[in-house]
């Protein structure tokens, strides 16, 4: 199996894995939020599900689109990449534009992720009585991370505009 090959079939795997992703993700986050049994499992048995309402679940459901609607244009981009890689179509300027979005969808998710961790406590616990309410606010090496993960390729796409702009310049001359 040549190189060409091994790029484009596990392009095509990760393609249908990102795909998948797209449907799941929303599907697992839901059903979270409307099994209140699942959030032991989820969060270590942090939160007591029985303190929940309507309200916290409604709050829940709401504030989860935010996190999940970057998590999901970032695989919806990667999944174009794979896509590509998977048609053989390897040096596209449209390959860089959806390495850097889903690059800059990385950096945002972790940055803003102490941010959503601190919202999701305050939504977990607002039903607890006065003086037992959360307020949790971290920033971990994953966050940091995937930060500094999105700046790598960050930087990766802009190489890849730059070969792909020698490439049209070269590919000019005879």
């Amino acid at each position: 199996m040549t190189s060409n090959n091994k790029i484009q079939m596990l392009s095509k795997i990760l393609a249908h894995i990102c795909y998948g992703l797209l449907f799941i993700l929303p599907i697992v986050s839901f059903s979270m939020w409307l099994n209140l049994d699942w959030f032991p499992i989820f969060f270590n048995d942090q939160y007591d599900p029985s303190t929940f309402d309507i309200k916290t679940q409604a709050f829940g459901i709401i504030f989860s689109l935010l996190p999940l609607s970057i998590w999901m244009y970032g695989l919806f981009n990667l999944r174009q990449l794979f896509k590509n890689y998977a048609a053989g179509l390897v040096f596209l300027s449209e390959n860089a534009t959806y390495i850097k979005r889903f690059a800059w969808m990385s950096i945002i998710g972790g940055g803003l992720s102490p941010f959503f961790g601190a919202v999701y406590s305050l939504i977990l616990s607002m039903n607890h009585a006065e003086g037992e309410r959360l307020l949790q606010i971290s920033l971990g090496t994953t966050e940091i991370h995937t930060m500094l993960l999105g700046f790598v390729f960050v930087i990766i796409a802009h190489v890849m505009e730059a070969a792909h702009k020698l490439s049209e310049e070269n590919s000019q001359f005879v």
